[in-house]
């Protein structure tokens, strides 16, 4: 395993819920709004926070606006960031998904659906704290097919392990 310096197994935990209200806000009001330009948007914003996690649209409003306004501080903690931008990819596809089929084609319906199953996931790690895609990652890399979670910690959550 390679040298990891300590800043890159911190995890910003007050912008990863900022991102994840953001996400929630965004599906839902695409949704109530039957606004499918939305949710591709948002898939769009995912995927850009998913790839450059530094310069991502949440990151960015995040530092520049909450935290240098004084509103929020940042809260650092022990952990890999690489299964929360795992969970970033997992939703953008998602979302790419659903406003290409809402946009280029008729089935609304899986669209739709796609869109609110990454409203409850989002919503789901933002109030209780479990992050799905964090959790798949965490397996995917006992079985070798992503990098291992990075720190001795691994996944944790309500006990499970």
């Amino acid at each position: 395993m390679e040298a990891i310096s300590a800043s890159e197994l911190r995890v910003d935990t007050r912008l990863a819920k900022f991102s994840q209200g953001s996400v929630v806000v965004l599906t839902a009001l695409a949704f109530l709004l039957s606004w499918p330009p939305l949710v591709l948007v948002t898939g769009l914003l995912l995927a850009w926070s998913a790839l450059w996690p530094a310069a991502g649209p949440f990151a960015l409003l995040y530092r520049h606006v909450l935290v240098a306004s004084g509103l929020v501080k940042p809260r650092l903690v022990e952990d890999d960031p690489a299964p929360h931008r795992f969970a970033q990819g997992v939703g953008a596809t998602l979302l790419l998904a659903a406003g290409l089929l809402l946009l280029l084609t008729s089935a609304s319906v899986l669209g739709w659906a796609l869109d609110l199953l990454v409203f409850v996931l989002s919503f789901v790690n933002l109030t209780v704290g479990f992050c799905a895609g964090c959790l798949v990652y965490y397996y995917l890399g006992k079985l070798g097919v992503v990098p291992r979670v990075r720190y001795e910690g691994g996944f944790h959550w309500r006990g499970v392990r």
